[in-house]
């Protein structure tokens, strides 16, 4: 009967049939409880006689479900009539056209039908089922690891053209007083962390704060942002004991001690023993003193082996003779040498009153200093200097153990 349509006729046809499933489709995403007045049969495990699968997407699979399958049905009942018919054929030659028309018109209709399918699959299976919530997707790159080491901002820590630091920047060149915020990032699968002081002067002195090696991410430096000029980078040392002679560890001594009579300045322990006997005293902080890290105010230490007539009076007799000495503390401008022998960083601060517990601190300076080739440490603390800098003098000492350099 359609043959007979006109070809304005079809397209009128066409527009009526796209007009009342968009409506159909419209109405039901907007009245639920309308759809569900209709008694629906359940086709391939859809149940729409239900509020919770009553929505769009399974309404659109139920209908294509039923139109596959209108569209099998319909083609079996054609090759079956069209059977039929050749069967019949011998009755009237007019029967045998009109079936195999029909069965070539049947045929053409599964393939259609097939080919739709396999078209919906194959773009991507989810939509043999029509559920756009479910379209699977690649999965989203892995975040790129950063490099293990110290990373110092301007900004925020977004910047990712920053490369880590993983030793001593003695001088931040264009970024010197322009660095607002930095960020840690441990080696835990090779079992090595990082610490980092940052300094108001190049050269690792001047006001310092410590970078916090305990925060995970970006962490700002507060008041201290913009007086970063140089900043010492170590890797810290969990166990000392293992990498340090048996000697190993700091001491401070009372008198300047040079390295004289060609006394080798990578021989460490035979630049100590000199030392013990020519300095006027000195204090021995061993590894086993220093662990995983030592801090002690300078007056609560007092050195050994100082010359009697060099201890400072602290009792007094009738007549004003000295009856009592002690010997001197390593406060004020008493120390003059230091030697490390091991692996360590030193640092001689000064905390004022007002200055937290964790920096920023008035006044630091770390040894060994970048002028130290050997690594051993000052054989002659230049106080003046100090004193000319800041106006104070260290009244603590800090003490950590840092990996091989």
């Amino acid at each position: 009967m359609i043959k007979n349509f006109t070809l304005t006729q079809k397209i009128y046809a066409g527009f009526f049939l796209v007009f009342f499933l968009s409506t159909g489709f419209f109405y039901l995403s907007i009245n639920k409880a309308s759809a569900l007045e209709v008694q629906y049969p359940v086709l391939s495990g859809i149940n729409l006689n239900t509020e919770a699968n009553l929505t769009l997407p399974k309404y659109v699979l139920y209908l294509f479900n039923a139109g596959m399958f209108l569209g099998f049905f319909s083609v079996f009942i054609s090759i079956t009539i069209a059977g039929a018919m050749y069967f019949l054929s011998p009755v009237s030659a007019e029967l045998r056209a009109d079936a195999k028309d029909r069965f070539f018109g049947a045929m053409s209709g599964l393939l259609i039908l097939v080919l739709t399918y396999l078209i919906i699959t194959t773009i991507n299976p989810q939509l043999s089922i029509f559920n756009p919530n479910k379209l699977p997707s690649a999965p989203p790159p892995p975040a790129a690891k950063k490099a293990p080491g110290v990373y110092f901002y301007q900004s925020d820590c977004s910047d990712n053209s920053i490369q880590p630091n993983t030793s001593n920047v003695p001088d931040f060149g264009a970024l010197k007083n322009k660095i607002n915020s930095a960020n840690i990032v441990q080696d835990a699968d090779n079992g090595i962390s990082y610490i980092s002081m940052l300094y108001s002067n190049t050269n690792l002195w001047g006001q310092c704060q410590e970078v916090d090696p305990t925060i995970t991410g970006c962490q700002s430096l507060g008041s201290f942002a913009s007086k970063s000029s140089s900043a010492s980078i170590y890797q810290y040392d969990f166990h000392p004991e293992n990498n340090n002679p048996s000697d190993g560890g700091v001491y401070f001594f009372r008198k300047s001690c040079f390295n004289i009579n060609g006394q080798n300045a990578y021989d460490a322990a035979g630049l100590i023993n000199y030392c013990k006997q020519n300095s006027g005293g000195y204090l021995e902080l061993k590894t086993s003193d220093i662990g995983g890290g030592y801090e002690s105010e300078l007056e609560k230490l007092k050195f050994t082996n100082v010359p009697k007539e060099e201890q400072n009076c602290t009792g007094y007799d009738n007549n004003g003779n000295c009856v009592n000495k002690n010997p001197p503390t390593l406060g004020g401008e008493n120390i003059s040498s230091i030697i490390i022998n091991g692996n360590y960083f030193i640092l001689l601060v000064y905390s004022g009153p007002n200055d937290p517990d964790h920096g920023p601190w008035t006044s630091c300076q770390e040894f060994p200093t970048p002028y130290d080739a050997n690594k051993t440490g000052p054989q002659q603390i230049k106080w003046q200097n100090i004193r000319n800098s800041s106006g104070v003098v260290p009244n603590y000492v800090i003490v950590v153990p840092i990996r091989g350099y």
